[in-house]
């Protein structure tokens, strides 16, 4: 497992021309069900976990027939840990689940998010899954480091569309705080290799583990609390900011509960705005929301929280009505 992609087959990733699309929204907002469920639906590449954690083998897999061993070889080491499932969400693990790209740039190129260090490898990244997948007609690629990066993606890809996703800023406060809670108790084998060669991604879920060690559990949860709340309402500016850099014609956007409520309507307009009809067979991912029922730390701040965000004029409407 020690040979990596050479030069011989990266130049051939020159001779593809990916057409990207991006979902942006905030970490907790249902953009891995999003991002699932358009994968199932229409003839797109995405990235897998596979890719993420084989990264500098995917060619070298391919063009050896070796990329189903390989995903193989995961699978097996994912249950030799017992998880049939992420943790965090209960969503189905394998080799094969989609991942987010933020995880290549930053342990190749420093940074979670597009910018001019990171637009070379987010390239690489593109025409490495156009490759493999020839007969793909996008490449479908999600990252909630990117959310207010829009117009650092644009300077990459003008031609790339975005489907932006909203949801309940409260709802998005609640997991987000639920994950916090369960980091700062939990050391998660599958998260840990994610972070592998990122060290301060592995400090950071350190610092949490020790301050509720340290501090205790009610005071870590104050502090994770106050923490999400400003994030989340800086996160939502950015995302607002994101769709005003995005033409109109380059961009669509959903709220959550549409995608649960009427997910064959969704797909019908996602198929319209990227003019890619369904896969013969599509088997969407069927929504299983959890029951919406906030935390007591969460419940308790949610009144200051939304009058923060009237007062702000943030995340009050609709992206399309903006």
């Amino acid at each position: 497992m020690s040979k990596r992609d050479d030069s011989l087959y990266e130049a051939s990733l020159h001779e593809v021309t990916p057409w990207p699309v991006f979902i942006l929204g905030l970490s907790r907002s249902g953009t891995t069900f999003l991002y699932q469920t358009l994968a199932d639906v229409f003839p797109i590449a995405s990235l897998t976990v596979y890719h993420v954690i084989e990264y500098d083998r995917i060619l070298l897999h391919h063009k050896e027939g070796k990329a189903a061993a390989a995903g193989q070889q995961l699978d097996e080491m994912f249950r030799s840990w017992n998880m049939a499932t992420r943790l965090t969400d209960s969503i189905s693990l394998s080799h094969a689940m989609l991942e987010e790209y933020g995880w290549v740039l930053k342990r190749r190129a420093g940074a979670f998010h597009t910018n001019t260090k990171t637009a070379s490898q987010l390239q690489e990244i593109c025409r490495k899954l156009q490759f493999i997948s020839p007969s793909a007609k996008a490449i479908l690629l999600k990252n909630p480091w990117d959310t207010g990066h829009a117009s650092n993606i644009l300077s990459i890809y003008p031609d790339a569309r975005f489907i932006f996703l909203q949801r309940d800023p409260v709802a998005i406060v609640n997991s987000q705080f639920r994950i916090a809670k369960y980091f700062s108790e939990t050391k998660d084998p599958f998260v840990n290799m994610l972070l592998k060669g990122i060290p301060m991604g592995q400090a950071w879920m350190w610092l949490q583990r020790a301050v509720r060690k340290t501090a205790g559990k009610k005071w870590h949860a104050r502090i994770a609390l106050r923490y999400i709340l400003r994030t989340v309402t800086r996160e939502l500016s950015r995302l607002e900011t994101s769709w005003d850099m995005v033409a109109s014609h380059q961009r669509i956007a959903f709220d959550y509960t549409d995608l649960v409520s009427d997910q064959a309507g969704v797909l019908k307009k996602v198929s319209a705005f990227l003019g890619l009809p369904p896969r013969s067979d599509p088997s969407p991912e069927k929504p299983n929301p959890r029951p919406p029922v906030l935390l007591p730390e969460v419940a308790a701040a949610e009144a200051g929280f939304r009058l923060r965000l009237e007062e702000t004029g943030i995340a009050q409407r609709p992206l399309d009505k903006i």
